[in-house]
């Protein structure tokens, strides 16, 4: 029986252990979540991580496999850019509160302060807002975003959706506490996005 794994990527925290368990009830739906820290504040730049991602959506795409991404946060912008190259092996991408652009915001919630503890995100956020020009709308259509919908202090809202993508909300405010709300309590529509996209196989 061919299975669904789904590959998360956190932010820059990698908090890979408070993810795992904020998705395991995923498996009741048929999901395998697989979280997978890259090492954001490692010092190293983006193109290995990215690597490092596509290395393993290869891995369990092997046997016709159904592969996702989630990102949360920084993993956001990665996991797009990782859809990006391999999109003929991924069945669906959400962007959980993570920013895709620089965006035009100054202070607290620019991009430069934003990304000053970490090159490799801020690498991440210009190719993938490179990468996003060159979607078609049939790529789009695999894509779902999420944001707070009263408001994330780090990531300004303009900066994580994407035109002709599924772009949605949850009934929260601030970043890290919309990330948790949005893969447990609020679930539902991320997972529902997902299943279909497995039912589609």
């Amino acid at each position: 029986m061919k299975k669904h794994y789904v590959i998360i990527v956190p932010g820059l925290g990698d908090e890979t252990k408070k993810l795992q368990f904020a998705t395991y009830h995923w498996r009741w739906f048929g999901l395998i979540p697989i979280v997978y820290s890259i090492g954001w504040r490692d010092g190293k730049d983006f193109r290995p991580k990215l690597n490092q991602i596509i290395t393993l959506i290869d891995t369990y795409a092997q046997c016709g496999n159904a592969v996702s991404l989630v990102g949360t946060s920084a993993g956001g912008s990665a996991v797009i850019n990782a859809f990006y190259k391999r999109k003929n092996n991924i069945c669906k991408v959400i962007n959980v509160c993570g920013r895709l652009k620089v965006g035009t915001h100054k202070g607290f919630r620019s991009f430069e302060l934003r990304t000053k503890t970490s090159p490799a995100f801020a690498q991440s956020v210009l190719l993938c807002e490179k990468n996003l020009t060159s979607l078609t709308k049939s790529d789009k259509n695999k894509i779902m975003t999420v944001q707070a919908k009263f408001g994330d202090e780090l990531v300004p809202s303009e900066t994580t959706l994407i035109e002709g993508a599924f772009n949605a909300t949850v009934p929260t405010l601030e970043h890290m506490f919309s990330i948790v709300l949005s893969l447990t309590l609020f679930s539902k529509p991320l997972i529902l996005f997902l299943i279909e996209s497995n039912n589609k196989q």
